[in-house]
Order: structure tokens, then sequence, then C-alpha cells
């Protein structure tokens, strides 16, 4: 099988969740024996990365100094402005590539860019979030109100985008059951997954952790609740306590704001997630915006963390039918109460996190996940 995988920024070039959804895909296609052309967004005059499964790398410059024209050209076109974002000479880069078996796209705003590109091959569109819906959210929760007017601009365009994509297609996917509900009819849900390391230590220090890639918006949001709002009156209830805000791309605000709040620290980029997680007795997730799945709370608990999230986050991490060990906490003082809980009980945190291990394991073995994706691959490509 030849098989045409395209996303909007290559594996390897960064900390995002298409990116990992991205070697998702190159692993079921290896679990396959598919022989892979991998077309992707990079930096301009960036070396092209070598990619475990991909036997062919294809890297469009991502031209960033004519966003202004790309915009330009999305508005006047319905597109989704986001398209501007990954705007580059991809006709010049498909060119020549050949015939394939299978071609797979990965999110509905690259789509758009791409679709009049492709071979004949068959379609499998991976929405991996459902992209309207969080511009929807973010439209009503966003605390900047340029940000909420821009997504009550963007929302439609994207769900438009989302309908258009879906045309043509053999196959829909998305990560959670939740976004599956609000894409196109037929869209199935299936997870990324999480790498299964060691058994974690089970006994740890008072420390909670709040891990994700801070260049992206409701993270950034989270991490500003957690260190002004809730923090501090978990610092005043368990003065030992230690907080350490992990990710890549965290803004000079954030910076600031943490090496100004007690007790707290900030590592922007993290060199092993998996090591930091493993030292935290508690993972916090106060995220309110967003779809796709939560993967920083498949990673807390595969390392053994307790999580507590919001009612929003824990109802997007569910498997099989099974929701995830976390608790819940609905605003910054309950909050502020499920982590001083948990920090004063090393128990109590040790017992849920090793739920959360099994639950994992069980559900979201990564292994497991690819072999998943890779049958219905397989039946993309050959039905008839």
């Amino acid at each position: 099988m030849r098989a045409l995988l395209v996303v909007p920024r290559l594996p390897g070039t960064g900390h995002t969740g298409d990116r990992v959804r991205a070697e998702l895909h190159l692993e079921a296609l290896a679990a396959l024996g598919a022989r892979v052309t991998l077309v992707g967004g990079a930096s301009p005059g960036a070396s092209v990365p070598v990619v475990p499964g991909a036997a062919e790398v294809r890297a469009v410059p991502l031209r960033r100094a004519l966003l202004p024209l790309f915009l330009a050209k999305a508005a006047l076109r319905g597109w989704p402005f986001q398209t501007a974002l990954c705007d580059g000479p991809w006709e010049k880069v498909l060119e020549g590539a050949g015939h394939f078996d299978l071609a797979i796209v990965l999110l509905a705003r690259l789509h758009p860019r791409v679709s009049t590109l492709l071979t004949a091959a068959p379609l499998v569109v991976d929405y991996v979030d459902a992209l309207s819906e969080a511009a929807r959210q973010s439209a009503q929760r966003d605390p900047a109100g340029w940000r909420r007017l821009y997504w009550k601009l963007e929302a439609p365009r994207l769900a438009r985008a989302e309908r258009e994509a879906a045309r043509g297609a053999r196959l829909l996917l998305a990560t959670t059951p939740f976004d599956a509900g609000v894409l196109p009819e037929g869209t199935v849900a299936i997870a990324i997954g999480a790498h299964l390391g060691p058994p974690p230590p089970r006994e740890r220090g008072p420390v909670v952790v709040f891990t994700g890639r801070m260049g992206y918006r409701p993270n950034a949001v989270a991490a500003e609740l957690l260190l002004r709002e809730i923090w501090p009156g978990v610092r005043a209830r368990v003065p030992r306590a230690e907080l350490v805000v992990g990710g890549a791309d965290a803004p000079r605000a954030l910076r600031r704001l943490a090496s100004a709040t007690e007790g707290a620290r900030l590592v922007s980029p993290v060199a092993d997630m998996r090591a930091l997680l493993c030292t935290a007795r508690v993972a916090a997730v106060p995220v309110d915006m967003g779809t796709g799945t939560p993967i920083k709370v498949y990673e807390a608990l595969e390392a053994g963390c307790a999580v507590v999230a919001t009612p929003a986050a824990a109802s997007r991490a569910v498997l099989d039918g099974v929701a995830a060990p976390v608790r819940t906490a609905d605003g910054a003082e309950a909050f502020t109460r499920e982590l001083a809980a948990l920090l004063a009980d090393a128990g109590a945190a040790a017992a849920l996190g090793e739920r959360g291990r099994a639950f994992v394991v069980a559900h979201a073995d990564r292994r497991v996940v690819g072999l998943r994706v890779a049958g219905l691959l397989r039946g993309a490509a050959e039905q008839r």
C-alpha cells in the first residue's frame, strides 16, 4: 500500500496535538506495511526532519510574512481564517507525488487548502478536534473581548469547512466521543492514546503539576487561573506544597506571573515530561475551553498522578465508554479544596493515581490504539 499523509505541521517541529496525531497515523500505517509519503508545514529554510514511519518527507514552507495576503484570500473564499496559518506552496510540493492507495488529511482548517490537490485515492479526514465547537466555546468564555469577537466570526467558517471536508471522504475520525458528536454524522471517535512507561513511583512529595503547550490559548488561560486564583489558597492550606507549570512556548507574561507566585515555578520547554509527572502527587487540569483528547490527562494518569480536572476536561477523558478516574472541580474554590485535600492525604492520592494508571493500561495503550486505527484505515482503502 502507498499512503499519502498531509498534515498542517510536520512531526518533530513542535509540540501540538496534531503532530502527535500524525505520529499515531504513521504508527498505524507502519502496522499495515504501507509506504508513506508525509507532506506537512515547516518553517522556511528549516531542514526536513527525519520522521519515523515515513519513507518520504516533503516540507511545505509556511510563509508567515505573507499572512495578510493569506488572510485576505481566506476571507474572500469563505475559508476559516486559520487556513492562513498553514498556507504555502502546497501545489509545488504535492506535484508529482504519484498515485496512492489512501490519502489522509489532518484538520478541517487544512482541507480547504489542499482538497483540490489530492489524488483520486480514497480519502480519510481526521478532524482531530471539533474546531468549530472549540471556537464557539472561546467566543463565550475567553477573557479577552477581542478574542471572543474573533472566534464568533471564525466558528461558522470552521463549521462549513468541517461539513465540506466530509463530502467524498470514506472515513471521518475524531479523538473523543464528544468531538464526534458535534462533527458531521458518521465521524468515528478514536483516542490518541499514551505510550506506557515502566511502573511509576508511588511515593511522592506534595507537588502539583500543570502541563501542556502554553502557547495554546486554553492552556495559557488555565495556567493563569491556577497561579492567580487557585494556588494561593492551596499554599495557605498546605504550606510545603510546590507547583510546577511545564510546557513549551510559554509567553513572557506567564513566565513573569509564575516567578512572582510563591511556591511556583515554570519550566518551558520540558526536557522529559514523564519524568516531571512522576515527581508530582497531583496533576491539575483547570482547562475550561477547547476540544479533542486531553492528552495531559492521559499522560498524568499513565505516570500515576492523581488528577483534578474541570467537568469540561473530564467529559472528554472517556475511552471505550469508561470515564477516566479523575476528581472534578468546578470553579477556583472547588479546585483549591480538591488539590489541598489530595496533597494532605498521600495515601488517597496514590490510590487514585494507581486507578488512573490501570485505566490507561486497559483503555489507552498507544500500541493497541494504533492497531485500531490501522484496521480503520485498511477498511477505508479496501471499501468499494
